[in-house]
């Protein structure tokens, strides 16, 4: 019983998307704390 492939694309979707956005909170955070110690 596989799911909907259509679901498993936006799962992978959601999923690049959301790890996208960490990584650039993560570099943001980092930009941030090395300019304003």
């Amino acid at each position: 019983m596989d799911p909907d492939p259509r679901w498993r694309r936006l799962g992978w979707f959601v999923g690049i998307w959301a790890a996208s956005v960490a990584a650039l909170a993560v570099v943001a955070y980092g930009l941030r704390a090395l300019l304003h110690p």
